[in-house]
C-alpha cells in the first residue's frame, strides 16, 4: 500500500482507508520557503553575518503572530526587551519597528498559513545560505476562528 492513508470509520468498528488529502486553507510550498520569502524585507537589508539573527527574528515573529491576539504583544514586547538588553541605545526602538512590520506582514499576507516553527537551522553552504525547517499545525482559536 504505498503513500500516506488515514482511516476513516465506517461504522460498528470497522475501518476504511483513504488517501490523505491536504488542507486547502494551509499555504502551499515548503515552510522554509515560506519563511525566507516572509523575512525578506528584514534579510534582504542585512549582511552575511547577520543573516541567521534575521532569520530568527522572522521565525519569532512569525510564531507570535500564531498566538491569540491578546498574547501576541505582551510576549512581543518581553522578546523585544530580552533582545535588546546590553545592546547599544536606539537597538530596542529598531527592533520595535521590526516586530511589528513582520507582525503585520504575517497577518496580511500568510494570515492563513497556520503551521508553526517547531525548529530551524540556517547553514551557509557553498552556494549561500539554507534554511531548514520542521514545523507543526497550530489549530485555530477558539475564540477568534483563525
Amino acid at each position: 500500500m504505498g503513500g500516506l492513508r488515514r482511516l476513516r470509520r465506517s461504522g460498528a468498528g470497522k475501518y476504511a482507508v483513504e488517501p490523505l488529502r491536504g488542507d486547502p486553507d494551509r499555504q502551499s510550498g515548503k515552510l522554509s520557503a515560506v519563511i525566507l520569502d516572509f523575512s525578506r524585507p528584514l534579510i534582504d537589508n542585512v549582511d552575511d553575518d547577520e543573516f541567521e539573527t534575521a532569520v530568527t527574528l522572522a521565525v519569532l515573529c512569525w510564531n507570535l503572530a500564531l498566538l491569540p491576539e491578546d498574547e501576541q504583544e505582551r510576549e512581543r514586547r518581553s522578546a523585544v526587551q530580552k533582545l535588546a538588553k546590553g545592546k547599544p541605545a536606539g537597538f530596542a526602538s529598531e527592533m520595535e519597528a521590526w516586530t511589528r512590520m513582520l507582525l503585520d506582514r504575517k497577518k496580511t499576507l500568510f494570515g492563513r498559513d497556520r503551521r508553526m516553527v517547531a525548529s530551524y537551522r540556517v547553514i551557509d553552504e557553498k552556494d549561500g545560505f539554507h534554511l531548514y525547517v520542521a514545523s507543526t499545525l497550530v489549530p485555530p482559536s477558539p475564540a477568534t476562528g483563525a
